[in-house]
């Protein structure tokens, strides 16, 4: 180890110093250390949430499709029209479509739309939304479908346009048992 001695005017006394070398060397590798350790956590802070647990690319795909146009939705001035957020058969309206079909069912859980989702634009009881599910009951009986009523059922609503037209998950003890869309045909 490279030392010399020199006198600290300020003490007035000798003090040993280590090589300038060797202080630089350590000062960059502390540094490197402090940001490499800064930015994994803001990495993981920001795109990672240990309850979205989804193996398939295409889902993580339409999550994050979904986020930035539900930001960019959310950001748009009253009284703009934005064809791809608000528009028929728009970015958003195909997002949250097939995040429906993906997300809409068993073993999916509450929990895990949340973590990947973000917190739903709104939440109903049964009693909140029975004036909303006629079109999601007829389409069940179109399908063939055996509409079973649920115990403790939470609906999980995100918006496409407001309340005129909006995309549900349906929770049963946690569990998304089914998902469905209110249309205002407006």
């Amino acid at each position: 180890m490279d030392t010399y001695r020199r006198i600290d005017r300020s003490a007035g006394f000798p003090v040993s110093v280590l090589s300038e070398g060797f202080v630089m060397k350590r000062c960059i590798i502390s540094l490197a250390l402090i940001l490499s350790v800064a930015g994994i956590s803001d990495a993981k802070s920001k795109d990672y949430n240990e309850s979205c647990k989804v193996a398939d690319q295409k889902v993580a795909a339409l999550i994050n499709q979904y986020k930035e146009l539900r930001a960019r939705r959310r950001q748009l001035p009253k009284g703009n029209f934005d064809k791809e957020v608000s528009g028929s058969g728009g970015g958003l309206y195909r997002v949250l479509s097939s995040l429906g079909a993906e997300l809409g069912h068993p073993p999916y859980t509450k929990k895990i739309i949340v973590g990947c989702l973000g917190e739903p634009d709104a939440m109903r009881s049964e009693e909140q939304m029975s004036k909303f599910l006629e079109i999601y009951r007829r389409e069940l009986r179109k399908a063939g479908r055996k509409i079973e009523d649920g115990r403790d059922r939470k609906y999980l609503i995100y918006f496409w346009r407001g309340w005129h037209d909006f995309l549900f998950f349906i929770s049963e003890g946690g569990v998304i048992v089914d998902h469905g869309w209110w249309f205002a045909y407006e």
